[in-house]
């Protein structure tokens, strides 16, 4: 695929390394990206795309699976303590501190079980030790993450000739706001991980509070219809994987997990079904109205059998690993056909619109929006 292309990265952090694998596929490829809209998670893979602390974007991207837990050690307490702190003061002190204990390196796709456990180990031994404040009025469960302080450069980021957005809510002003390159800090990426009930708001400097933009916008395409409705050609987003969302869960850990993210996989594909057909109805009056513009709509199918699905919301190392390479070879899949010179039969397959007309719960959502705008455009022209 060719041209003045962007991406959004959204979805449900457990399943993280789905975006990274689709990212380093990409960068396999050789597509390029002029824009990066990016809503809850997605945000860390964007920001490691463009500006990562250590390393180049590849090997930043590539490490994401060591943040994952051991198998051995997920098998008996199934909670990421490496990435979710307990609430209180304590919570960064704490995590600067374990930062100084050495660790085994390991090949972040590598299983190792023994350097796994006794690297989890530690980072459990602390999790323990860490002293907590929670009590019935904290706002949260838990605190904030610190990692993105040691993954993000932030003043990198500014400089980057990329664009990049993420979104969060203003709690004070009702509002969906959408933070770029030079506003983007480590405070507006932990408001757009501020779900509520996991995390507690966060204030910025402006003095508002902030929560995940991910309840309002999960999909990361309002920045791309503001902001870039006349200079993008087309805009790729990844499979939402409502499918594996929408199910009967396996356990009580799993309801939870499907109570967190069930509305929020809703939105996100009402929210594509909508763009996507007014991106078609702008494309089929464009002959009689050149300025109707709006980027094509593009998504990356996961081939993941049904089976599996339980598993994507597993913290677990083999889980972490397992999307990785689904994400990656996905991508490359869609590079692939985008190149493959049958453009019809590209469209026909990843077209986002296509997917929908072929979808009757999706279509039938569309069509009184279609209808309207029909009828706009018969008045309009009559």
């Amino acid at each position: 695929m060719n041209g003045r292309i962007g991406i959004v990265l959204s979805g449900w952090a457990p399943a993280m390394t789905l975006m990274s694998g689709a990212m380093l596929g990409f960068m396999d490829a050789g597509i390029e990206f002029k824009v990066i809209s990016t809503a809850g998670v997605g945000a860390l893979i964007g920001l490691l795309s463009l500006a990562p602390k250590h390393g180049t974007p590849k090997e930043a991207l590539a490490e994401l699976p060591n943040m994952f837990v051991s198998d051995i050690l997920y098998a008996a307490l199934p909670i990421n303590f490496k990435v979710f702190h307990k609430f209180g003061p304590f919570a960064k002190p704490m995590h600067d501190l374990r930062n100084r204990v050495p660790r085994i390196k390991l090949d972040p796709k590598a299983a190792s079980p023994f350097g796994r456990l006794l690297n989890d180990w530690v980072d459990l031994a602390f999790c323990a030790m860490t002293p907590s404040t929670f009590e019935p009025k904290s706002a949260g469960l838990m605190s904030p993450g610190p990692e993105i302080d040691d993954l993000v450069n932030f003043t990198a980021l500014r400089g980057a000739a990329r664009r990049f957005y993420l979104n969060a809510f203003n709690l004070d002003e009702r509002t969906l706001e959408i933070f770029d390159n030079a506003t983007t800090n480590a405070d507006a990426y932990r408001a757009a991980e501020a779900l509520p009930l996991l995390f507690a708001p966060q204030r910025m400097a402006n003095g508002d509070l902030y929560t995940t933009g991910a309840t309002h916008d999960p999909t990361g395409l309002q920045a791309i219809w503001l902001k870039h409705r006349e200079d993008l050609d087309a805009v790729i987003m990844l499979d939402p994987m409502a499918r594996a969302i929408w199910r009967e869960p396996i356990n009580i850990h799993d309801a939870f997990q499907l109570m967190l993210m069930n509305p929020i996989i809703a939105l996100q594909v009402l929210i594509s079904t909508l763009y996507a057909k007014t991106e078609c109805l702008a494309e089929n009056i464009r002959q009689q109205r050149p300025q109707v513009t709006l980027p094509k709509l593009y998504y990356v199918p996961f081939d993941i059998d049904r089976e599996y699905y339980p598993s994507m919301l597993k913290w677990s190392h083999s889980n972490a690993v397992i999307l990785e390479k689904i994400g990656r070879d996905a991508a490359l899949a869609f590079a692939a056909a985008s190149r493959a010179g049958n453009r019809q039969a590209f469209d026909d397959r990843y077209r986002y619109c296509n997917y929908v007309a072929r979808q009757p719960r999706l279509n039938d959502f569309a069509r009184p929006f279609a209808r309207l705008f029909d009828q706009i455009r018969e008045a309009r022209d009559g």
